[in-house]
């Protein structure tokens, strides 16, 4: 029996967290009487005062849950937290899943299955799509460009959206973690990149498997509803693209030139926002 270490990180959407918990567990059950899997759920809430956690606990007593009072762990640190408690036990393999992600029928078999016929040696993300039908997130190119799935057969991608992601044993033993340098934005696609350069291969799976609407179309940083000011102040805010965090990402991508070279794009489109209406 393979056993399987599903993480999240929550922060104050108790509703979301919920409808997410309750679409994962709809299927583990399903898989659990097979009698092939056996699955466990980590959970680390990051100081939410909406009672999150006290509404996981009534409806899904079954989940680890990691409390901590901070709020200052985004989604990187706070998914490293859950892995790292989950590592403990040695699993055969690791889901990663955001708390505002929907799992739709057949998604936990899709990402085992296409594992189980790449012999355990592949990450495989799982593409989303948002309420209107457009692909939010999902496997990508070198090039950040969100990937097409095929609707039958896995398809190679460069790195990957953290939203819907298995890791086999095989690939955490020779990773480990997800990177410390960064808080929230960079640490998944950072892993992808990793994965890449030590051999690991990293694919999409077929099929859409979920349903998770985008944060936002243009970040705060660029965007001309805010002063130049604001715009700074969230482009170097955990959440949006703090220059030391985005230099090691891009070093890591493409190498010291690109990523200064990037980092100055960075500065111009901060400085000459795009209009929105």
């Amino acid at each position: 029996m393979s056993r399987i270490a599903l993480l999240l990180t929550v922060f104050n959407r108790r509703e979301k967290t919920l409808l997410c918990l309750e679409t994962c567990f709809l299927q583990i059950d399903e898989l659990r009487s097979g009698g092939k899997y056996e699955f466990d759920v980590y959970m680390v809430d990051d100081g939410c005062t909406d009672g999150t956690s006290d509404a996981v606990k009534e409806a899904f007593p079954q989940v680890n849950i990691i409390r901590r009072a901070g709020g200052d762990l985004y989604w990187n640190r706070g998914m490293r937290l859950a892995w790292e408690q989950a590592a403990k036990e040695d699993y055969d393999f690791y889901l990663w899943i955001n708390d505002d992600t929907f799992l739709l029928d057949g998604a936990l078999a899709t990402l085992l299955d296409n594992s189980e016929f790449l012999r355990h040696r592949a990450i495989i993300a799982g593409t989303s799509r948002d309420s209107r039908g457009n692909l939010s997130y999902g496997g990508r190119t070198k090039n950040n460009k969100l990937i097409e799935p095929d609707p039958a057969i896995p398809v190679i991608c460069y790195m990957f959206n953290g939203n819907l992601v298995l890791v086999p044993k095989y690939a955490y033993t020779h990773l480990g973690n997800l990177s410390p340098a960064y808080h929230h934005t960079f640490g998944d696609y950072d892993y992808g990149v990793r994965a890449r350069k030590n051999g690991i291969p990293c694919v999409v799976a077929p099929g859409i498997l979920a349903v998770c609407d985008r944060d936002h179309t243009l970040a705060p940083w660029r965007s001309s509803k805010y002063t130049l000011r604001q715009r700074r102040a969230y482009r170097n805010s955990p959440k949006g693209r703090p220059a030391k965090e985005q230099f090691i990402f891009d070093t890591r991508l493409k190498g010291p030139f690109y990523a200064i070279g990037h980092g100055l794009s960075v500065i111009f489109k901060m400085l000459f926002p795009k209009k929105e209406s």
